[in-house]
Order: structure tokens, then sequence, then C-alpha cells
């Protein structure tokens, strides 16, 4: 079986979406399939050792003044089209991470005689209409012109070429059950989907070292998203620390690239004692952190997505380190499942406060398993690594082939 996985966004510089895509391209490999990627990006990467089964297209990189980002996805879906390093057609499926609607990859679609199948790790228009909620309306020309370019033009593709974009497809991967309903209600009940959630390359982490728990109880969040991203819900962490009346002194180790709205709340609330802020770490930094913290923090507020249940690969490398830790919505590898629950701990998605008696009790109780850390370890390795997940998939497709 060949696979051409085809990536609309890389960089240079790897971020923690193309890692994951270089994962699943490494674990396909060792089930056994012929994959490539096909990555465009508008900087000019050379063919490395690092990347042996990837080939490299270069987007012109757009100059505007208005509508920039607009254009320069046109540029991309172009050169998709344009492009002849690579024959498609010799290849039994592409594997593409859904880039959003467009008339282009339509057409792209029209034309293509390989079957296609698309990962959705979100329901695109709900994630569209964040945009409001983060960006809350100024009446100037700036303010205008980009809720245009970032809210009704996204949405309006959606809407137009959507639905038909995904009835070309022969299957969408998605991270929950709630992403494959609102994929298959948007093309009309006519879209095959696959749930198989995130995953992690287990081998890649350490398990931590045990941590007792003396008079501070440390948590951390490393955020990966250079918006606000609301639907973290760290304020509802920031109020529970806030509320807080115990008997331990909470720190919370927060990283990130942009923490503008989270270090305004904490000043609002006056917690900065609690809380300590960084910019974003890499992986030799987080294994120093990991090992001095007693309890990570998943996602809080999907439902302000419109989200009942997802996956995420942070609560994954949790699993992989031998990090406990809590979240906040359903999630299909999780939720319902005795053996991991011994692990995490599933919150009410809500915007009240978290209680952090509740979860301080709680990881009191879990922590008495001497085995903690490599028993979360051998969980990831046997339900949430790539090698299984992408095992599954093949599966699928060869039924399918």
């Amino acid at each position: 079986m060949k696979i051409l996985y085809v990536f609309t966004s890389a960089s240079n510089v790897a971020g923690s979406v193309q890692k994951k895509v270089c994962s699943q391209i490494d674990a396909l490999i060792a089930n056994g399939v012929e994959c490539r990627g096909l990555f465009f990006s508008t900087d000019n990467i050379e063919q490395a050792e690092v990347y042996p089964n990837i080939d490299f297209i270069q987007v012109p990189k757009i100059q505007a003044k208005y509508f920039r980002s607009t254009k320069q996805r046109t540029a991309y879906f172009e050169t998709l089209l344009n492009q002849k390093k690579v024959d498609i057609n010799q290849f039994d499926f592409v594997y593409f991470r859904y880039p959003g609607a467009h008339y282009l990859l339509k057409k792209w679609l029209i034309n293509l005689k390989t079957k296609v199948f698309f990962e959705h790790v979100t329901a695109e228009t709900k994630e569209i209409e964040l945009y409001k909620t983060e960006n809350p309306f100024k009446f100037n020309i700036s303010a205008i012109l980009s809720l245009i370019e970032f809210y009704y033009l996204p949405m309006l593709r959606e809407k137009f070429y959507g639905s038909s974009i995904r009835r070309r497809a022969i299957l969408g991967i998605c991270n929950s059950e709630d992403i494959a309903t609102y994929e298959s209600n948007a093309a009309n009940l006519n879209y095959k989907t696959l749930v198989l959630g995130d995953a992690v390359q287990t081998k890649k982490f350490t398990i931590k070292s045990n941590l007792k728990l003396e008079d501070e109880f440390r948590i951390v969040f490393l955020k990966g998203a250079v918006t606000s991203a609301d639907f973290n819900g760290l304020d509802r962490v920031f109020k529970g620390i806030k509320i807080y009346k115990g008997l331990f002194n909470i720190k919370f180790y927060l990283f990130g690239k942009n923490l503008i709205a989270e270090k305004s709340l904490i000043e609002q609330l006056g917690i900065g004692d609690h809380v300590i802020c960084s910019d974003f770490i890499q992986k030799e930094q987080t294994d120093i952190v990991i090992n001095n913290v007693h309890l990570g923090i998943g996602a809080l507020a999907v439902h302000r997505k419109g989200l009942k249940s997802t996956s995420t690969i942070k609560t994954r490398e949790y699993f992989a380190r031998g990090l406990p830790f809590v979240y906040g919505h359903n999630d299909p590898d999780f939720s319902n499942n005795i053996e991991a629950q011994k692990f995490c701990l599933e919150l009410e998605a809500s915007e009240q406060a978290i209680d952090f008696t509740q979860i301080i009790n709680w990881y009191q109780e879990i922590i008495q398993e001497k085995n903690l850390q490599s028993e979360m370890h051998q969980y990831a390795e046997k339900h949430l690594d790539y090698e299984v997940k992408m095992g599954k998939l093949v599966s699928v497709l060869k039924q399918i082939k």
C-alpha cells in the first residue's frame, strides 16, 4: 500500500502539528505502508537526513497590504494544483490534514484519480466562530477587514465548498465522536468517518520520577496555540487557585508563545505569587519541568467551541511521561475507561472554577500506587501510540482498497 501525506503548513522550525504529521508518517511505515510526505511551505526547506521520507515544495510568500492571509492560502492551493515534483496518481491513497474549504481544493479533488481521506481535529465552523469571541468588534477599518478575512470568508468557503469537498473523500479521520458527527452533518450524512483520537510516540518520552507531595502542589500547562485559545479554559484554573483555601501552596507553571490574555487575568485576580509564566519550551526543558510537578492540566473548555468530546496530544504526552492529569471533556480513549481513569480525572464541562480540594484529594489517593508512572507509560504504549492508531487506520484502508 502506498500513501502520500499532504501537509500544507510546513515550516523550517517544526511546530507541534508538523511533528505530529512526521510521527504519523513514521508510524504508517512501521505498519508496512510505503508512505511519503508532500509538504508545502513558504520557507525554503532543503531535503535533509532528518526528513528522509518527505518532499518539500516552496510556496510563494505573499506580500499584500490587505487580506494577505487569504491570498497566501490561495497560493498554497495553486502550488498544490501545479506541482510536478510528485506524481500523486502513483499512490493508492492521499492522507490530507484538512486545510479548510477552498474552491481550488475542490478543483484539485475533481482532477485527482487517487483516493483521498482527510483528518479533522476540530469542528471547523465552530472553531471559526471563536474569532468573534477572541476578537471583540471595534468600529475601525482594521477590525472590519479582519472580521471579513478571518470570520466571514472562511465561513462562506465552508458553506459553499465544504460539503462537496468532504463528499469527494473516501473517509474522514476524527478526533472524537462529537467531531465525527459534525463532519458527517457537514457533508449531508454522506461522509464515512473513523474516530481515532490523538496519539503519541511513546518511546520518545522518558518516564518521570516519583515526586512526593509535601507543602507545595505543583501543576503545569504547556500552551501550544499562538492565539488566546479560550477553549483551554485556563481561566477556570486561575479562579480555582484564587478560591482555594486548603493546606497546600499551589504553584502553576504555564509555558507558551502567547500568554497576553492569561497574564492579564492573573494580574486581575492577584494570584501572581502562585503562577510562573514563561515562553514556549523545548522537549529537553519540558522533561525537567515534568519531573518537578505533580499534575498536568488538559483542555478544560472545549465546550466553548460547541464540542462535548475531543482528544489532545498534550494528554497523550502526559500518559507517556507518567504524569497524572485532569481534563474537562469526553475523550474517546479515557472517558468511561476504567483502566485509564486510574490515572486521569475528567472534570465537568462548565464555566465554574475548578475545585482544587477535590483534585488534590483525588491525587493523594492515586499516588498510593507504587508503579503509577510506569503503568501510565505502558498504557500509552498499548493504546495511545501512533503505531497502534495508524495500525487501525491501515486495517480500514485495506478493506476499502
